[in-house]
């Protein structure tokens, strides 16, 4: 603009020149009378130039000031509308909650029922009957009664060693606080018919926890052991499904885990219910791995995202050489990563462990090395110092 300013002005002085040497050499005129004529003219072209840019500055600030005036009506209604959401969300954020809380309490209702309504296999003798019952018991107001934990172990990336995911196990306790064990109640609610049951009432107080913790903005992708007779349970698992429905937005919270050989031989009961959790966006991990030679294409349809397989057992298979399934040892975390399917390396307890997996590319790793599990309390949702010994899943321990 400051260009065409000066090229502008250029033009009225050489127009103003060329009428003040005109008049004096065409029309007679004295020299100073011309350079008068002239300068005069420079001036009255210099007011209608100043002239005709502030009519140009004044429409602009016109055009402005209406665009502005716009802006503001635009965003004073924007207001009212976010305001007018603002006000209606709480009554729909509370009838939701108030459907989820109906949703979990006729499920816990449901599993507290069976729980109740079914009695210990007799015992052989009146006193390990008695026993029985009041462990069975036990078991049933720690239910009941929330007593339920959830310890977590990190899975970390290889190898550089940062917290990737969690695995979870859950536990109960007594009114004094004290663990009960998988090795005190599992025999004798297998013996009751319970052992479902059970399953399934720490799998929904698994999910029930690790929602908390996402609503506490605890960003955690946490692995949740599932059965396949909670899958295949015909009057768990339609509630169950319903409350995940409820919660899909826990999809990226949450992976499934299931045994291989669980999964291998899963009734077509249990088939349906990981393809309707797969539907809803949910992922699974395969734990209890024995062999490495596995159906992965299978794997990849029904919604697994992990493999966890022993560190000894990839370190001896990589010792041995040859080919998996076809493929070559140092080739196989590779193979999986073609079905869209992570290995992770699991107890790992020392560091030449570590060397070996790493021969096989795995990206990551899980073991009493990288951390414990520590429990997460359901009230406090704070972290307690690491338990002493080992903690394993309800069915491994079985």
């Amino acid at each position: 603009m400051r260009i065409l300013d000066i090229m502008i002005a250029c033009t009225y002085a050489l127009a103003s020149g060329v009428l003040g040497l005109g008049l004096v050499r065409l029309a007679g005129v004295d020299p100073t009378a011309g350079l008068a004529a002239g300068g005069l003219l420079l001036i009255l072209c210099a007011d209608m130039h100043a002239a005709g840019g502030n009519r140009r500055a004044v429409a602009a600030l016109t055009a402005q000031l209406k665009s502005l005036h716009d802006a503001h009506e635009t965003l004073k209604n924007e207001t009212a509308a976010r305001l007018e959401r603002i006000e209606s969300e709480p009554d729909t954020r509370g009838e939701e909650r108030e459907r989820v809380l109906m949703s979990e309490m006729k499920v816990l209702e449901d599993l507290v029922r069976r729980l109740s309504d079914q009695a210990p296999a007799p015992a052989a003798s009146q006193t390990e009957r008695r026993s029985r019952g009041e462990l069975l018991q036990t078991v049933r107001n720690a239910l009941e009664e929330n007593r339920v934990d959830l310890y977590l172990q990190p899975i970390v990336t290889l190898p550089q060693r940062r917290v990737r995911h969690y695995e979870s196990f859950t536990r109960l306790r007594r009114a004094s606080g004290e663990i009960i064990t998988p090795g005190e109640f599992l025999g004798v609610a297998q013996e009751a018919g319970l052992l479902t049951a059970i399953d399934n009432m720490l799998l929904f107080r698994c999910v029930q926890i690790v929602r908390k913790l996402a609503q506490k903005e605890r960003r955690v992708g946490v692995f949740c052991n599932v059965s396949v007779d909670s899958l295949a349970d015909p009057d768990f698992f339609p509630q169950f499904i319903d409350f995940m429905r409820r919660n899909a937005d826990l999809a990226d919270s949450l992976v499934f885990e299931i045994g291989q050989d669980d999964f291998e031989t899963r009734s077509l009961e249990a088939a349906r219910g990981i393809a309707r959790l797969h539907d809803f966006g949910f992922r699974f991990s395969i734990d209890h791995v024995e062999s490495l030679d596995a159906d992965f294409q299978e794997m990849q349809r029904a919604g697994v995202k992990f493999f966890k397989a022993p560190g000894r057992l990839l370190a001896q298979a990589l010792a041995e050489g040859g080919e998996i399934g076809g493929v070559a040892a140092e080739d196989y975390a590779a193979n999986l990563a073609r079905f869209g399917i992570e290995l992770i390396a699991e107890k790992i307890e020392d560091e030449p462990t570590v060397v070996e997996v790493l021969e096989f590319d795995v990206g990551l790793g899980q073991g009493h090395l990288f951390g414990e599990p520590r429990p997460i309390r359901d009230s406090a949702m704070g972290e307690a110092p690491a338990p002493a010994s080992v903690v394993t899943p309800l069915r491994a321990a079985s």
